[in-house]
């Protein structure tokens, strides 16, 4: 059987959290959830995640320090990573996307949209065998 794929969500607001964790969980990805800018890399040690999904604004480490960490990082440089905010101009928008961020989104929006996005980039929940 091909291996799901999976996608860390990281979010301190348990509304957008719970809609996304269902929504990709719906469309077949295995998802998981640090709780906090720090906890992401000890997930992404035990997930290896085809995906990050990260609020901006986070307690102890924010989403723009984790994006630059993970894409300084030869082996997570790849990972298709979103940063998310419901406090971002467009100019911030720009500023994140240059350290790294392959998307940036203003919330809110619906979790379909983002399984969209995220789906064209890393492809559908179940990649080829052996994936």
């Amino acid at each position: 059987m091909p291996a799901r794929k999976t996608v860390l969500i990281v979010d301190d607001s348990a509304s957008l959290h719970d809609a996304l964790s269902g929504a990709f969980e719906e469309a077949g990805y295995d998802v998981a959830t640090p709780v906090d800018g720090e906890e992401v890399f000890r997930k992404l040690a035990q997930v290896s995640p085809a995906a990050v999904l990260l609020d901006i604004y986070m307690p102890k480490l924010n989403g723009a320090d984790v994006c630059r960490l993970l894409k300084a990082n030869p082996h997570w440089r790849r990972t298709f990573l979103v940063l998310m905010s419901g406090r971002i101009s467009e100019k911030e928008m720009d500023t994140y996307r240059r350290i790294g961020a392959d998307e940036v989104l203003r919330k809110p929006f619906e979790p379909e949209v983002i399984v969209g996005c995220v789906a064209r980039a890393i492809g559908p929940a179940a990649g080829p065998a052996g994936a």
